[in-house]
């Protein structure tokens, strides 16, 4: 095979791989449904459906969904991906499967996720490749609209738009009145009533606001009635930030200021690409494509 034809395949896959797990489907039928597309290479005109259905058709928030799916003909321990995409076509979900020897696969997803925040048709969609064809397909189910419904006594209700986050709070020498996301300026803003000294402590959602350099944590930027500030501490974890931030009598508006807020989808996207990644490493180990030319 010369170079050119090398390169031409490679850029065939790589581009096979990143728009097959693409959001193209949020306007697809209720029904389950599958297809196959079968390789040229193998001469076979046999359609292997695979099956997927969740165990209701419409959930609350706070809600696990459980996926059930089998694979016909599927060799055990292969590998399925399962893309989940919201009504507004964005990909909120991407998951790696691997078939048990009767070619069933089973998944839970959790809805209380800060990025399922859209009301409506949520779509699963899984695909499977393998020697015998490339198949797919998908199934859909219903969730109630607007990021959280509700949220409790110890929760800060911060808005955006028409949508709602539950940030859990503690608060001394004063009171919350309100606060709100702005996407714009990636900042959440704290409305409070200072009646002494005191301090607010904030357990934030890194899905809801986040603050990077690179891939490493950098600090939240503070104001406080719009005056910088540095006294305050952070203690961050796998999925939250903790911030505690002091406050005198009388102050109002406490800004905290990140690089990433909702409903921005950072971490789907790099799982996306690794995904196409991992695909295109393995079709070459398996065909001995080459990645260099050979002289």
């Amino acid at each position: 095979m010369s170079t050119h034809k090398e390169y031409a395949l490679i850029a065939i896959l790589a581009t096979a791989a990143v728009v097959g797990i693409m959001p193209a489907f949020a306007t697809s039928p209720a029904d389950t449904t599958y297809s196959s597309q079968i390789s040229p290479s193998t001469g076979s005109q046999q359609i292997l459906p695979i099956v997927v259905s969740t165990d209701n058709d419409t959930y609350s928030r706070q809600s696990v969904v459980i996926v059930t799916g089998h694979v016909q003909n599927a060799i055990a321990g292969q590998a399925v991906t399962m893309k989940v995409s919201d009504p507004n076509g964005n990909v909120v979900e991407v998951r790696q499967l691997t078939l048990n020897s009767n070619g069933d696969f089973q998944d839970k997803i959790n809805t209380a996720s800060p990025l399922w925040t859209s009301g409506g048709v949520y779509t699963i969609y899984v695909q499977a490749g393998s020697q015998q064809g490339l198949l797919s397909t998908e199934t859909q189910f219903t969730l109630p609209g607007g990021g959280q419904s509700s949220c409790t006594a110890q929760q800060l209700s911060a808005t955006i738009g028409n949508e709602m986050y539950c940030i859990d709070y503690t608060i001394n020498g004063g009171t919350v009145s309100g606060a709100t996301l702005n996407a714009a300026s990636k900042t959440l803003v704290v409305n409070i009533q200072a009646n002494d000294d005191g301090q607010i402590t904030l357990n934030i959602p890194r899905s809801v606001l986040d603050a990077k350099s690179g891939t490493s944590d950098s600090a939240f930027a503070v104001l406080i009635d719009g005056e910088q500030v540095q006294q305050f501490t952070e203690t961050p974890s796998t999925d939250t930030r903790t911030i505690t931030i002091p406050f005198q009598m009388a102050s109002e508006k406490i800004e905290i200021i990140g690089t990433q807020i909702v409903p921005e989808f950072g971490p789907i996207a790099a799982l996306v690409l690794a995904i196409a990644i991992i695909s295109i490493i393995a079709v070459s180990a398996k065909t001995g494509l080459r990645f260099m030319p050979k002289y």
